[in-house]
């Protein structure tokens, strides 16, 4: 595994995490230091498969 992609499952995980506990997807993808909500969206459902708004609690 390459440090690249090492690093986006962490932020993939630390996203979930955050998602499950209500935090809004903007400052979810801002604290991960995505430009914008579209790039970590689009992050997001390539890895899992589906929009962070489905991983809500």
């Amino acid at each position: 595994m390459s440090f690249a992609e090492w690093r986006r499952r962490a932020r993939l995980l630390r996203a979930l995490a955050w998602i499950a506990e209500g935090r809004p997807i903007l400052e979810v993808a801002m604290e991960l230091g995505y430009d914008s909500p579209s790039a970590f969206s689009a992050m997001f459902r390539r890895e899992l498969g589906a929009p962070p708004s489905s991983f809500r609690a």
